[in-house]
């Protein structure tokens, strides 16, 4: 069974999320998560300024962002959370998921 963590997501909106090498690739911005027995276990993370949109719920009303404008679904087992305020990919940018593509299946959604 893998070790459970306990957060408090909602002082981690807003941090930036760094790639192994240091890079800024946006804030994280949304949560989502599922219910395991009498907890909650956090599925992926939405980063950037189209996980923004997507959280404030302004899409809906033809609220877009100019220029070419990025967000990425991450999976909980492509983020080290060790320090919970300088979240860093474990995986390179190119293997996450971009928001507004189609999503893709995984057999393993997250540890039991």
């Amino acid at each position: 069974m893998a070790e459970r963590k306990e957060w408090r997501l909602e002082l981690m909106l807003g941090q930036r999320v760094r790639t192994q090498q240091g890079r800024v690739i946006g804030r994280l911005e949304e949560f989502r998560a599922e219910r395991e027995h009498d907890y909650w276990v956090v599925t992926e993370f939405h980063v950037g300024p189209t996980a923004l949109v997507e959280r404030l719920a302004v899409r809906h009303f033809g609220v877009t962002l100019p220029g070419r404008v990025h967000g990425y679904r991450v999976r909980w087992d492509q983020l080290d959370l060790e320090d919970p305020y300088r979240p860093r990919l474990t995986c390179a940018v190119e293997d996450l998921e971009r928001i507004g593509a189609p999503r893709r299946r995984h057999p393993n959604k997250h540890a039991a």
